[in-house]
């Protein structure tokens, strides 16, 4: 049974402000659809887009008591809107430093096989990160040559996750720039 079937946008929001259950569910019954296929419009991943949807109607109950709408449809598109910037924004952040991490594995590997064949690989790496300033050398070597993790670096250092992340992004930017034909796949 639709309880609140037909009741305007305005009533809705009133009933569901008061907390009313039913009025929620007819919310997510005429709305659900329209914003799944707005979002699919921006993201490929099927399950990304029923995650977005979960998210924004899940905030939308969390917050039904303080809730001030004056449009609920132009409040739920603006929401999606919202949420599908962030989440490409957010996938280009994790290709970035997935990137960067590729590009590091590359001269991890070659650093390996130059003390395996010639040291010379290794002395041209050593020379490019000797340029760089201090603590971002000392962050890169933690990686090298003790294979420490982001965390566990700014641990020893006594620094921030983040200033790691920062050393890091430095010096893969300054690899990438001294060794542009090395190979990152």
């Amino acid at each position: 049974m639709n309880l609140h079937h037909d009741d305007t946008d305005v009533e809705l929001v009133a009933l569901l402000t008061a907390g009313d259950k039913k009025a929620f569910e007819a919310i997510y019954r005429k709305y659900a659809r329209d914003l799944y296929r707005y979002a699919r419009k921006n993201i490929p991943l099927k399950e990304d887009c029923e995650e977005i949807i979960q998210d924004i109607f899940e905030s939308l109950w969390v917050r039904h008591e303080t809730l001030q709408v004056k449009t609920l449809r132009s409040y739920l598109f603006n929401m999606v809107r919202y949420k599908v910037i962030r989440y490409c924004q957010h996938k280009t952040v994790k290709k970035k430093y997935a990137d960067h991490y590729r590009l590091f594995e590359a001269v991890y590997d070659n650093v390996n096989e130059a003390e395996r064949d010639t040291s010379s690989t290794y002395a041209m790496i050593e020379k490019s990160i000797s340029i760089l300033p201090e603590r971002c050398q000392v962050a890169v070597k933690l990686r090298l040559d003790e294979n420490l993790s982001n965390g566990d670096i700014a641990k020893r250092m006594n620094i921030t996750k983040k200033t790691v992340e920062m050393y890091m992004f430095k010096a893969f930017s300054h690899l990438r720039s001294s060794y542009p034909n090395m190979s990152i796949e």
